[in-house]
């Protein structure tokens, strides 16, 4: 059984041969590891595969090396490639179990799928005493993993700073928000502490896998120098060049490795200044962010205090306007209720035609009366002929009676007669009966004709009767009418009078008003005379001008009313009401010196008050006078 080293018939290189045994040279490889242009994000995105597509590529160009042959190497590889066992590879990676996926710490247990299967190979190696450890080719695995993940991160990292890198100031692109949001600025400090965290965390990673792969190379040239150095095989010739080739390619990942340590300083170095320049931009947004909130809470307290005194100001204006509301609520109903009576009251010319329907009332009363004197006239009358015929009708009676007597004694006569007389009397006795006979026809015609005449009679004297009680319901009717319209003139006549007593003791008012006014003005007069400070008096002397020219204005109104009233014309509403009055001046001035000019006010508001007084009195009796008239109606 022969050893075979590798699957495939590949060829060793020489000392004079520098193999490539990654694969692409180092301008491609420096382009894996992360030289994106910086013109676009979408060219530095495509010039990077997906970790999970370009982990077999990778870990294929670690398994065949791509190595140049050499005459003096083709009789050593042709005895190597007699045995085709599937099973005994030495230095091969097994990918076929599970595929690279992430960071190398994170799977722990895909770290031994880069070691050499030499199990086989043990009774051979034991009989020549050496026991050979599991070589590993895990550091370009790892490597390779390494940069794949370096590639990963630059261009997430390349990615996050073309789109936080913009070519406005961070304070043009958050000046709005600043005014709108203020956490706006909160989330986005958050945002760039977590991408600052997550750098230094990734920083960290990379420097524990760099520390993990120098102390595997570190590892790797002392476990080889001490199998050169120890013991000897018949595979001398081999393992020297394995080794060989070994120790170029951990030259050339040793210079590999210091490109990438220099770049990724470089990049740190970067990553540290933009992160400078972010804590500081992040500085000026905290402060600008303090400014802004301190301006704004100010703003908001003032506009608070806006908004309370505008609040007030609101509310003195809505008692205002309830207070003035129900004040013309109040003049609103009495103004109804004055224009319902007055809409109920009857006009001059309804008065008078009130008053022409009363007199032919009366003079139909009259003429009804007379008609009833005539009828009663005419009943007597008529009694009297009834009763006489009643006197006469009972005689007829009597004597129908006393003849029908004497027609049966006439006929017992006759009867006995014809018994015992002639024929003679026989004769005599018929005509005689027919005689009589003929005389109680005649008299049963008058009487049915007199009875014919009563009856009618009668009828006559209900129809008269019913008429009689029909004009009598009338005329006290009429009376009643009359009555009333008599009570509503003396009930006039008597508010009349008051009305006058009213007037006689507004013109006394009047009268003293006058004499006040006269008497005020001779002080006035003193007053300007005198030398004193008149500054103070003078808003008590406009007022109590004012007060008197109201009550003067008052009590012309009320004259004016009760003139109207005596006429027995319709009183002005407005007067009565008082709408057109000129409003209630308040005092002006303060404190004045003088007495009498106090007394004076007191004495003239006090008469004003009087005066409204008087008008509401005259305002309840009419009301009450239209109120009484359309119930009488």
């Amino acid at each position: 059984m022969t050893f075979q080293p590798i699957r495939r018939q590949i060829t060793i290189p020489t000392a004079h041969v520098m193999p490539s045994t990654l694969g692409p040279p180092s301008s491609n490889t420096n382009e894996c590891f992360g030289a994106h242009p910086k013109d676009s994000a979408l060219h530095a995105y495509s010039s990077v595969a997906p970790p999970e597509h370009a982990t077999a590529e990778d870990t294929r160009k670690f398994e065949t090396p791509t190595i140049e042959p050499t005459l003096n190497q083709s009789g050593i590889l042709n005895t190597f490639c007699t045995d085709h066992h599937p099973g005994a590879s030495t230095g091969i990676v097994n990918t076929d179990t599970e595929p690279y996926g992430a960071l190398p710490e994170i799977r722990a247990s895909g770290k031994g799928e880069f070691t050499c299967k030499t199990e086989q190979y043990a009774p051979y190696q034991n009989s020549h005493g050496w026991k050979p450890e599991q070589y590993s080719l895990q550091p370009g695995a790892e490597i390779s993993a390494w940069r794949q993940q370096q590639n990963a991160e630059n261009m997430r990292l390349r990615m996050e700073q073309l789109q936080l890198m913009r070519p406005c100031p961070p304070t043009a692109v958050y000046g709005s928000g600043l005014q709108s949001d203020p956490g706006q600025w909160e989330r986005i400090l958050k945002t760039r502490e977590g991408v600052l965290q997550e750098k230094e965390m990734l920083f960290e990673r990379q420097r524990q896998h760099i520390l993990q792969l120098e102390q595997k190379l570190r590892g790797n040239e002392v476990q080889a120098h001490s199998t050169l150095l120890s013991q000897t095989n018949p595979y001398n010739d081999m393992y020297i060049i394995k080794m060989q080739e070994l120790q170029r390619e951990v030259t050339f990942l040793r210079a590999q490795f210091a490109e990438k340590v220099e770049s990724s300083s470089k990049e740190k170095a970067e990553l540290e200044k933009k992160l400078n320049a972010g804590e500081a931009e992040s500085r000026g947004l905290k402060e600008a962010m303090k400014e802004a909130t301190q301006k704004h809470s100010e703003e908001l307290r003032k506009q608070e205090e806006r908004v309370k005194g505008r609040d007030r100001h609101i509310n003195s204006l809505k008692k205002k306007c309830q207070k003035e509301t129900d004040q013309n609520k109040e003049k609103q109903q009495r103004i109804e209720t004055l224009e319902r009576y007055l809409a109920d009251l009857p006009t001059v010319q309804d008065h008078q035609k009130q008053t022409q329907e009363l007199n032919g009332l009366q003079e139909k009363s009259s003429l009804l009366q007379e008609q009833v004197s005539e009828l009663e006239k005419r009943l007597r009358e008529i009694r009297t002929v009834n009763r006489e015929k009643e006197t006469q009708l009972a005689a007829e009676k009597h004597r129908g009676q006393e003849l029908m007597s004497t027609i049966d004694s006439l006929k017992e006569e006759i009867e006995c007669f014809k018994q015992t007389e002639a024929g003679e009397k026989e004769k005599r006795l018929t005509q005689e009966s027919e005689e009589l006979r003929q005389e109680v026809l005649s008299l049963r015609k008058e009487q049915e004709c007199l009875r014919k005449v009563i009856e009618s009679q009668k009828k006559k004297i209900e129809q008269m009767c019913s008429k009689v009680k029909f004009l009598e319901d009338q005329v006290a009717q009429e009376e009643g009418t009359g009555d009333a319209l008599k009570e509503e003139a003396q009930r006039k006549e008597t508010a009349l009078q008051q009305l006058g007593v009213a007037v006689k003791e507004l013109a006394v008012q009047n009268q003293d008003l006058m004499e006040q006014n006269v008497t005020l003005q001779e002080r006035l007069r003193q007053t300007r005379v005198a030398a004193e400070p008149a500054e103070l008096e003078a808003g008590t002397i406009v007022t109590l001008y004012s007060e008197l020219n109201l009550c003067l204005k008052e009590l012309k109104s009320i004259c004016t009313l009760l003139s109207q009233r005596m006429e027995g014309r319709d009183p002005n509403l407005s007067l009565l009401l008082g709408i057109h009055s000129a409003p209630h001046f308040e005092d002006q001035g303060g404190t004045s010196d003088s007495l009498c000019l106090d007394k004076h006010l007191d004495a003239v508001r006090h008469l004003k008050r009087e005066i409204d007084d008087l008008r509401t009195i005259i305002s309840d009796h009419y009301a009450q006078d239209m109120g009484d008239n359309c119930i009488t109606q």
